[in-house]
Parts: structure tokens; C-alpha cells; sequence
């Protein structure tokens, strides 16, 4: 986090008071993590999609999910279509957080920021901790403007929690995708007013890549072999929950890997900083793996959209039918396998 994007001292002091009246109204007790509505940024105009934590009585937080893409994906794990313990879950979080931890749960920066502002906490669940996610990134401190945004969350969610104490009805709204969204404006001499609408909030979308060989020669030779009818693939893309550091905030290497679809043998795979400007890899690993072998797949099996679409072209390009599968046996072994090894933990 650069000099010039923290928060200033009179910003953080704002969030930590906002955090501290949010946690003494303990709304959890009536609000539960379904309870969706929305929260506008004044300044840039992005909607934050609300959910707040505790009702169970173990994680206690409110997180902001940022835009379509946020609301995406609380949806997906609010529905089941990620399981509780699914791995994914820790990667597909778009959003800023306030959780209450346990003082051992606190970074070093964490600290320095509340003895510089004379704040005390005690007790279990009682220090507030602020973090921006994002799919891929690790957790990490947030920004001024951020700060600002996340005090708005607190203040607003506290606002909308204490109406739907006696009745949640303003949540609700016959028109499927549409949510209570607290809208801001400021006004001309700057004051921030709130005002109550229903919006309706267009599905995501997500931006998919997809690679092919340039080398016409190669494409050739490679479209010449005929498939084997007896060979099938496995394809798999998927995170690794140890953060690599390299330059500012960490993110988390995403694999991609092949595996025979009958065996389970893994035949290759390799280890990706980035989708979108390392994908190529993955091609390549099919590529490599048909001219060292001799061998063409007849079929290539895939369970996620990114990894049908990252192979799409390159299957269009040599004549591999490309088949989209509900799971891969195989290919989630091998992940479950890479998740519980002890370097992975």
C-alpha cells in the first residue's frame, strides 16, 4: 500500500468509530447473511451488495460485495452452487470487509494503526480488521478511498439493519435481481444525502480467454494426427491457496493441468501467475504433450467455463472435441491432493 493511497489518520478514526457503534448494536441477532441490500459509493458511484455475519454465533463481519461481480458471487455460495468447504469460496470474494477477530488474528500494520489512534479493544471478537478481497489476490490492508467507502457500509448497514428490525419488508421486491440500494449525491456544498431505491442489478457476465497457436506450420502437422479414439483428457484450472509475494500485495498462483481421463495419470501441468497473460502455458502443455507422445486426444473434458473457453481455440485449431462435464474425477483428486500436501497448507 503506497504513501499516497492510505488512509489519512481523521479517516481511520471515522472507520474504527463506525466499526465500534456497528458492533454494539449487535444486528446480527436479527439479520442474517441472506439479508442483501445495497450501498452506494458517493464518490466513484459503485454499489456495494451488503452481507452481514454473526447470526451463527462464529464469524462476526459485514462485507460489502462490489458490483455485479461481488454480488456473483456471494450469490453462488448463498445458493450452494459453492459448498461451504468448497476451496473456491476463498476465491471468488469481491468485496471490502469488517470483521471483529481475536487480537492474535491482527497484523503488525493492524496494530500500529490502532495505537496511533489511542484506541483500546479487549475480549474475544472485539478488534475490528479491514480488508479489501478480490478473486485471486490475497487479503489485503485497504486504501483511503476504500476507507472512506467501507465507513459508508458500516454507517448505512447499521442504518438499513435498524429499520428491519421490526420487519425486513423494504428488502423485498417482486422483480427478480432487483435490490434495496441506499443511493448517495452530494450536495453543493458537499454534504452526502441518502435516499432509498430499488435497483435492478444486470447478471455478470464474466470475461473468458482463450488462446491459439500462431505458427501455421505447427497447427498443421498437429491437425494431421489423427485422434485416438482410445485417449481422452482431463483439464483443470484451479487456485492454490498459498499467496506468492513478488511486487506489492501477494496473489495466489493459479495451476493448470492435464490428466488422463481414464488412468488418472497427471501428464503435465503448470503454475500460472496470471490467466489472462500467462494462459498461452496451458495450450502449450496439450501442444507439447501431442508432439512429444505422437498421440492426439480424442476428446478433452472440462468442468469450469474458464478452462472450456482457455482451450477452446487451440481445440477448434487441431480437431479435439472439446466437452464441458458437470466434475473430473480425476483432475479433482489431484487438487484435493495438492491442497492437503503440507507445503500447500
Amino acid at each position: 500500500m503506497s504513501k499516497s493511497t492510505k488512509p489519512t489518520t481523521k479517516e481511520w478514526l471515522a472507520l474504527y468509530e463506525a466499526s465500534v457503534t456497528f458492533k454494539k448494536s449487535a444486528c446480527w441477532e436479527w439479520m442474517y447473511d441472506d439479508d442483501i441490500f445495497g450501498i452506494q459509493d458517493p464518490e466513484t458511484g459503485e454499489i456495494s451488495f451488503c452481507c452481514i455475519m454473526g447470526n451463527a454465533g462464529e464469524h462476526f463481519a459485514v462485507a460489502g460485495y462490489l458490483g455485479n461481480e461481488g454480488l456473483d458471487g456471494i450469490l453462488k455460495m448463498l445458493s450452494g452452487e459453492l459448498e461451504p468447504d468448497d476451496p473456491d469460496n476463498m476465491f471468488v470474494q469481491k468485496c471490502l470487509m469488517c470483521s471483529f477477530e481475536d487480537r492474535t488474528l491482527l497484523a503488525p500494520e493492524d496494530l500500529r494503526v490502532i495505537k496511533k489512534l489511542g484506541l483500546k479493544f479487549r475480549g474475544k471478537n472485539a478488534w475490528p480488521v479491514f480488508r479489501h478481497y478480490a478473486p485471486g489476490l490475497f487479503p489485503w490492508f485497504i486504501t483511503g478511498q476504500q476507507c472512506r467507502f467501507l465507513t459508508h457500509i458500516l454507517n448505512q448497514a447499521l442504518e438499513v439493519s435498524l429499520r428491519c428490525r421490526e420487519s425486513k419488508d423494504i428488502l423485498e421486491h417482486k422483480t427478480i435481481q432487483t435490490y434495496f440500494v441506499r443511493t448517495s449525491k452530494k450536495t453543493s456544498n458537499g454534504d452526502i444525502v441518502w435516499e432509498d431505491k430499488y435497483i435492478e442489478i444486470e447478471p455478470f457476465h464474466p470475461a473468458f480467454v482463450s488462446f491459439h497457436i500462431t505458427d501455421e506450420i505447427r497447427v498443421r502437422k498437429l491437425a494431421s494426427i489423427q485422434p485416438d479414439k482410445r485417449l481422452a483428457l482431463e483439464a483443470d484450472t484451479f487456485y492454490i491457496p498459498n499467496p506468492v509475494k513478488e511486487k506489492g500485495r501477494p496473489y495466489y498462483p493459479k495451476v493448470c493441468a492435464l490428466l488422463d481421463h481414464h488412468s488418472g495419470m497427471v501428464l503435465s501441468f503448470d503454475m500460472l501467475s496470471n490467466l489472462s497473460t500467462e494462459g498461452h502455458k496451458c495450450i502449450e502443455l496439450l501442444a507439447d504433450f501431442i508432439e512429444h507422445t505422437g498421440k492426439k486426444p480424442s476428446k478433452l473434458f472440462v468442468a469450469r467455463e474458464e478452462t472450456y473457453y482457455l482451450f477452446l481455440d487451440l481445440c477448434n485449431q487441431i480437431d479435439i472435441t472439446l466437452e464441458m462435464v458437470e466434475h473430473l474425477e480425476f483432475a479433482e483428486e489431484m487438487r484435493f491432493g495438492l491442497l492437503n500436501f503440507p507445503s500447500f497448507q
